[in-house]
C-alpha cells in the first residue's frame, strides 16, 4: 500500500478518501477507512482501524485513529495507535495517547500526553507434564 517514500501520514498513500469543507458541520460520529480530510466543523467520535486523519479545522469530541496530523482543534481525547503529528496550528484540548509523536513549534497541548506503550511480548512456559 505504501512506497518506500510515502508516510503514513501522507494522503496520496491512501487509495480512499473522504473530505469535509470548511462550510460542513456535521453532527454525529464518523466511521471511515483510508484518509479524511476535515477543514469543517465535526461534533461527535471519529473512529478509523487503519488510515489517516487530516484535521485543519475542528473535531468537539474524542477521536479514535491510527495515523492523524492536527493542524485545527480538538475538543476531546485523541488516541492515534501509530503516528500522530501536531502541527504549529494545532490546538488539544484533552488527554493525547499515541505511539510516535512528532510537535511543531506553536502547537499546543491542553491536558495529558500519555504515550502508549507497545505491547510486551511474554513468554509463557509450558507446564510441567
Amino acid at each position: 500500500m505504501f512506497s518506500p517514500k510515502q508516510k503514513k501520514t501522507d494522503l496520496a498513500a491512501y487509495k480512499d478518501h473522504s473530505f469535509i469543507s470548511k462550510q460542513a458541520r456535521i453532527k454525529g460520529d464518523i466511521h471511515f477507512h483510508g484518509a479524511l480530510h476535515v477543514e469543517g466543523v465535526i461534533e461527535g467520535l471519529v473512529i478509523a482501524k487503519d488510515g489517516c486523519l487530516h484535521l485543519h479545522g475542528e473535531i468537539i469530541g474524542d477521536i479514535d485513529v491510527a495515523n492523524a496530523v492536527i493542524n485545527g482543534v480538538v475538543r476531546g481525547n485523541l488516541t492515534c495507535h501509530e503516528h500522530l503529528e501536531l502541527a504549529s496550528e494545532a490546538k488539544i484540548f484533552g488527554t493525547v495517547s499515541y505511539h510516535n509523536l512528532e510537535m511543531m513549534l506553536g502547537s499546543q497541548v491542553t491536558g495529558l500526553l500519555q504515550p502508549m506503550n507497545k505491547p510486551a511480548l511474554s513468554v509463557v512456559k509450558e507446564p510441567a507434564a
